[in-house]
């Protein structure tokens, strides 16, 4: 039986076309991947230096803004799944209690730039090592993942510690897909974070 040659051709540039558009689509969800660990880092960063009694007051404020750009609805109103939702929520959890309460992120971030300690240490995990969920389309041009980290809390009073503790926190991500003139742009929003486990540092 005589294989036709140009059959033969045409069979191995799909093969190798196939191959070429997985590699780009798999690169293409490592680099949105990325990005949300870095949009988290950032927000971390935001927290950190509104956190910090060392910066003044107003410029805490600032940070606390700048962070809420980062959420969807900037920790306002938003929609989800036909669903209007207030705004963004944080549990917030506490090795002294063994309940978790629930704030909005903008209550939150007033509330830590008022805490009653004379200053205040947080550092989170490195972008590097952020945990990235797999990317889940959830319509035509949204998809979603989950970042999750650490966040080490440090209270002080007149210099000394007087809290510690240390929770791993899972965040909600949304990508947003846009055409543009230069091609598709993904635009990362953050969204709900849980706290998934607090211990003593």
């Amino acid at each position: 039986m005589r294989i036709n040659k140009d059959f033969i051709i045409a069979i191995i540039a799909l093969f190798t076309f196939t191959s070429i558009s997985s590699a780009q689509i798999t690169n293409q969800d490592e680099m949105i991947k990325r990005r949300a660990a870095e949009k988290v880092a950032q927000m971390n960063d935001y927290i950190s230096f509104m956190a910090s009694k060392k910066k003044a007051y107003k410029n805490r404020k600032y940070y606390s803004e700048k962070a809420l750009n980062l959420f969807i609805g900037r920790g306002y109103d938003y929609e989800e799944n036909g669903i209007n939702k207030k705004g963004v929520m944080m549990e917030i959890t506490s090795i002294r209690k063994t309940s978790v309460s629930h704030k909005l992120v903008r209550d939150y971030f007033n509330n830590l730039i008022n805490l009653n300690y004379s200053d205040v240490k947080i550092t989170s995990t490195e972008i590097a090592n952020i945990k990235v969920s797999n990317l889940q389309q959830i319509s035509e041009d949204t998809y979603v993942c989950t970042c999750q980290y650490d966040q080490a809390f440090v209270g002080y009073r007149d210099g000394r510690p007087l809290y510690k503790d240390i929770t791993t926190k899972r965040i909600k991500c949304y990508i947003k897909a846009e055409d543009t003139e230069d091609g598709t742009e993904y635009i990362i929003m953050l969204g709900d974070i849980t706290a998934l486990q607090t211990k003593k540092l």
